[in-house]
């Protein structure tokens, strides 16, 4: 696992020597392998390491205890640590989200603010192979298009930074072989279990029954396709903005094809890959969320 993981982050060029890169940890097998595999590459990878926890508020004790588990994490490995907590079921209903949504955007919302205090420059989450399988065929059923068949990126680019997912390579099973090689434990979320969760149900039940009836493969030939859906948006977006440049140098408007082009096209999410686009000008935006002050602590809780 550590040398596809090494392997992956300098074909993707996703760090660089003397970044700050914070580790989203829940707790779970996938965070926290890849806290223990990035904290065995730092060095050679010329990195400094933080965590990045946030407590979703919808598991009560549970959810309190994995926080303890990924402070003691923290400790024991002598990192900084910045921990939050949300009250998602409150902000699910209130921006009519369903709980997943809700969660997500609080936890980025934690993200942006790690990044906007200059802790890190990077947030390293933990999305694995079968994230990618399970995200693609939930959009595939949903009914999206060349966009939502790309998944999960490598890089998603926001204010002050990017979100990086350097395990996109690994599978889970990988994952857990790696933990129990080092002896270490990990939480497990009993809502991973609950298959009123669409993606715990394709997770679950849809995917091993492809896998049982149809490809046994089905998971690589999933993460596969969003590669080659990535690769095709980023063609596209590239030709887009060659035609646009040459426009613009012989004083012509954007050619009827782009012009069409552009409402299919959100060239925004492969900026990373592609030349010559121009960033997205999102302005800086704090969690609205927050009912006191923010508990960012560090490996001594201070």
């Amino acid at each position: 696992m550590l040398l596809k993981l090494l392997s992956y982050i300098r074909e993707r060029q996703l760090i660089r020597a003397g970044e700050r890169v914070g580790i989203a940890v829940s707790g779970g097998a996938d965070s926290v392998a890849l806290l223990r595999a990035m904290l065995e590459l730092r060095e050679e990878l010329g990195v400094v390491l933080s965590v990045v926890h946030f407590n979703h508020g919808i598991r009560g004790a549970e959810g309190d205890a994995d926080a303890e588990f990924v402070a003691r994490l923290a400790r024991e490995h002598k990192l900084q640590l910045h921990q939050a907590r949300g009250d998602v079921p409150f902000f699910a209903k209130k921006w009519k989200l369903g709980t997943e949504a809700a969660a997500r955007r609080l936890r980025y919302d934690l993200f942006r603010a790690v990044l906007a205090e200059g802790s890190a420059s990077k947030i390293a989450t933990a999305h694995t192979r079968d994230d990618q399988a399970e995200t693609v065929l939930l959009r595939v059923l949903r009914g999206a298009g060349t966009r939502g068949t790309a998944g999960i990126h490598p890089v998603l680019k926001i204010e002050n930074g990017a979100i990086i997912r350097p395990m996109l390579e690994t599978s889970r099973s990988e994952v857990e072989a790696y933990l129990k090689s080092i002896g270490q434990d990990w939480r497990e979320d009993s809502t991973n279990a609950d298959v009123a969760y669409s993606r715990n149900r394709v997770r679950h039940e849809l995917l091993p029954l492809l896998e049982r009836n149809y490809n046994p493969n089905i998971r690589e030939v999933l993460s596969e396709a969003a590669e080659v859906a990535r690769r095709r948006r980023v063609l596209g977006c590239a030709d887009r903005a060659n035609v646009e440049d040459r426009n613009r140098v012989e004083g012509r408007s954007h050619s009827r094809q782009f012009r069409r082009s552009r409402s299919r096209i959100d060239c925004r999410a492969t900026a990373p890959f592609a030349s010559g686009l121009r960033k997205s000008r999102t302005p800086t935006r704090l969690p609205p969320w927050r009912a006191g002050p923010w508990s960012f602590r560090d490996a001594e809780g201070r």
